[in-house]
């Protein structure tokens, strides 16, 4: 039987995609129609249509959710970075939407034996960890032990991409295990913290996660050199005479070289003046939502004396999320940076269904078993 899912903040619908097939989504919220196109789209089935909530989460009643093993909420990350002011959990005005999940919680008819939260690693730093422990403390207080580990996209995709992960399991739900030694999973940031607040932690031993081999060459769509896509000389050589020195050198020894290879570009503003970097090391950048233009990340080819420079396409930022070619992208490319932009990696999540959520859930249903047998 599938395990019952709702997912708060569902976007493009990449936790359902990674979550897979042993699970079924009952309920999905989220107040952005052009998400919800790109949704549906994947999806496809009416239900999906019926099941979709786009009010804001704040306008909805718990008792309007319907029962569920598991809750989803990859909440906004806007207040938690230095780009959203470092506002914070409880004063910012995007991220604070934690707290209406656990007052969704507080009016639901029955509580979901387990949570999964999704966010930036700010959500860690930022005040010294007082917003992550605020939060826990919310979870603790309705009966949730918990614990929080970090994932990087770049263990399964071409992408460096670090995620912070909050898991709730009702009452006692599974063994806890805790080992100080930090780990890929749990560094030493993560370790300290649980070694500094006295929550009611719920720590699983996990397997270690694979290590990185995908390089950004295996997601690049080939284009021709007539493609549109392609930027026309002028503004690619601008691009050129932004890189420092030491850019510069990398892209001459690209261009240089017998076979085309690849790599990203960001501009930033170094001192007051915009700049190009490259990096090489053939992993992309943490993908961006678009806004401001600051996320579009921009692909670098060099090699056999020339060079071609243009936008990653949809299709390579669904690629760098994990996503399979047959999730269909039937919108244009900034509203799809907007989709892929916010979202998860799908094989992480898919691992931590895999290793952590099942087994968890497994558990609990051999615990009530074994309750009512007796």
């Amino acid at each position: 039987m599938k395990r019952r899912v709702v997912e708060f903040f569902a976007g493009i619908g990449l936790v359902r995609l990674g979550l897979g097939p042993d699970y079924e989504v009952s309920y999905a919220n989220d107040n952005d129609d052009k998400k919800r196109t790109m949704y549906i789209d994947a999806f496809g089935k009416s239900g999906d249509d019926e099941a979709w909530d786009g009010r804001s989460i704040h306008k909805i009643a718990g008792a309007e959710i319907p029962k569920a093993e598991l809750w989803t909420a990859s909440f906004p990350c806007n207040d938690l970075s230095i780009a959203g002011a470092w506002r914070g959990i409880k004063a910012g005005p995007e991220s604070s939407a934690f707290f209406a999940v656990t007052r969704l919680l507080r009016e639901s008819r029955e509580l979901p034996r387990v949570l999964l939260f999704e966010n930036v690693l700010g959500f860690l730093m930022r005040d010294a960890g007082a917003d992550l422990r605020h939060a826990l403390q919310d979870l603790n207080d309705l009966g949730y032990a918990v614990d929080v580990f970090t994932l990087d996209a770049a263990w399964w995709t071409p992408q460096s991409r670090k995620r912070l992960f909050i898991v709730g399991t009702l009452g006692e739900g599974a063994s806890s295990f805790w080992s100080s030694t930090p780990s890929r999973i749990r560094p030493s940031a993560i370790t300290e913290f649980i070694e500094r607040h006295d929550l009611v932690w719920n720590i699983r031993d996990l397997p270690e996660p694979p290590v990185p081999t995908a390089r950004l060459k295996e997601i690049v769509q080939e284009l021709p050199g007539n493609d549109p896509h392609w930027w026309e000389r002028t503004r690619a050589d601008y691009l050129f005479s932004q890189f420092s020195d030491r850019h510069r050198a990398q892209a001459e020894a690209m261009i240089g070289g017998s076979e085309d290879t690849y790599a990203t570009v960001f501009r930033r503003v170094r001192k007051g003046r915009s700049m190009a970097e490259l990096r090489t090391d053939g992993i992309a950048g943490c993908l961006r939502t678009p806004r401001g233009g600051s996320g579009r990340q921009i692909l670098f080819r060099g090699g056999r004396g020339r060079y071609d420079v243009r936008l990653l396409t949809a299709r390579e930022c669904a690629r760098l999320q994990g996503v399979p070619d047959d999730y269909p992208i039937n919108v244009g490319l900034t509203q799809a940076l907007f989709g892929f932009g916010d979202a998860v990696c799908v094989p992480g999540i898919r691992w931590i269904a895999d290793h952590y959520l099942s087994p968890v859930l497994t558990e609990m249903d051999a615990m009530v078993t074994e309750s009512v047998d007796a």
